[in-house]
């Protein structure tokens, strides 16, 4: 493998990263959460998704993760674990943003220590 071809999993990593962030952003909607969960999750939903777009742009371009994406797309992860938390919503919005932010954190934090250690 080349520097510029990413293995598979780190590449499947950085996308269930995306995908994750993009269930967080829309369980709240999804699930008639209140008003202001829905505004606060589908906001930082979108952030999550430009910077995990980001970094697989840069994976898929460069070969190589891009440690300051990877890591502010891990620190959405572990805000959609832990929202829910501070809002009275009820077990769906909790469930799905809580899941969305368990994948997020888990691939994210993947992607950034396999970035920080130069391979997979």
């Amino acid at each position: 493998m080349t520097e510029s071809e990413p293995s598979r999993f780190l590449s499947a990593a950085a996308v269930i990263a995306l995908l994750g962030c993009v269930l967080a952003a829309a369980t709240p909607p999804a699930t008639g959460a209140s008003t202001a969960f829905t505004g606060s999750i589908v906001t930082s939903g979108v952030l999550g998704i430009v910077f995990a777009a980001r970094n697989l742009q840069l994976l898929s371009g460069r070969g190589r993760v891009s440690l300051p994406a990877a890591t502010l797309t891990l620190i959405f992860g572990v805000w959609f674990m832990f929202a829910p938390l501070l809002y009275d919503v009820g077990f769906l919005a909790t469930g799905g943003v809580q899941l969305a932010g368990t994948l997020i954190a888990t691939f994210a934090a993947y992607v950034a220590v396999a970035g920080l250690a130069g391979g997979e």
